[in-house]
């Protein structure tokens, strides 16, 4: 049997498993058909290992494409491997413009883009995950009520976090 003729169920559970960086890279295109599912699906976006051409590439489709940037359900920014990638997302792309984002991960952030990121949290109505890896992210000054509901951190002073936690009055522990 050929790919493109399997069921609408089977294809959309097997887009569920990528990417959607490698997704985009591997099936937009193909045909009408396979464009149709992945433009339905909650998208999950981790650029950790993303190539600097193919992480351009994808902020200039989803910087034209608002229904595209609605299909964001995570995202993971990092300078870990690219420097200055956080960064450069953040020059397409404020927070609040992917109003479905429900898992946000960093690792890796700078002061500057961490400031930026901070001021952005409470605009994101629907923001219910936080990771903040590997950086010293500046809790102490996070205005307003964050409705994280799971948060990982793997850095942070204990007079940092105290003050972070008045602002999460529904995390999950």
């Amino acid at each position: 049997m050929k790919f493109e003729l399997l069921p609408n169920e089977i294809l959309l559970d097997y887009f569920g498993y990528f990417n959607a960086l490698d997704l985009f890279y591997a099936y937009d295109g193909l045909n009408y058909r396979i464009n149709k599912l992945i433009r339905i699906l909650p998208l999950h976006l981790n650029f950790q290992y993303a190539n600097k051409s193919k992480f351009g590439e994808f902020c200039r489709t989803m910087s034209l494409n608002e229904e595209l940037r609605n299909q964001i359900y995570s995202l993971h920014l990092s300078n870990q491997e690219t420097d200055f990638q956080i960064e450069a997302f953040l020059s397409f792309f404020s927070l609040n413009q992917f109003i479905n984002l429900r898992s946000l991960s960093i690792t890796e952030i700078n002061s500057t883009d961490s400031t930026k990121i901070k001021l952005m949290l409470s605009l994101i109505p629907r923001l219910q995950t936080l990771s903040i890896i590997s950086s010293d992210f500046p809790f102490n000054t996070i205005n307003g009520t964050l409705f994280i509901k799971n948060l990982t951190i793997s850095y942070c002073f204990l007079t940092k976090l105290y003050q972070l936690l008045q602002h999460m009055p529904i995390l999950k522990y």
